[in-house]
């Protein structure tokens, strides 16, 4: 019984600690678009952050449907922007 209390406890820290990282990835990109000046691409964000350029656009995505940053495109390039 007390193994399996440990192990929830290891699955619990472990699902924790990926939403914590989530927040993080986060907030490294709003960082990084409000020191910008003009629109970046997803793949300027990655290449700034060293986070994979796929990571990164799920994040902005998502920050984008949270209402935080505007995306848009330009030919072929998604482009991010912080909402002002």
């Amino acid at each position: 019984m007390i193994s399996n209390i440990y192990k929830g406890k290891i699955i619990l820290d472990k699902m924790v600690s990926k939403v914590k990282k989530g927040e993080d990835i986060n907030n490294k990109i709003l960082g990084l678009l409000k020191k910008e000046e003009h629109p970046i691409s997803t793949r300027e964000l990655a290449l700034k952050s060293k986070i994979s350029w796929h990571t990164i656009i799920n994040h902005c995505l998502r920050l984008q449907l949270s209402g935080k940053i505007d995306g848009y495109k330009i030919g072929n390039l998604n482009v991010w922007s912080i909402k002002k």
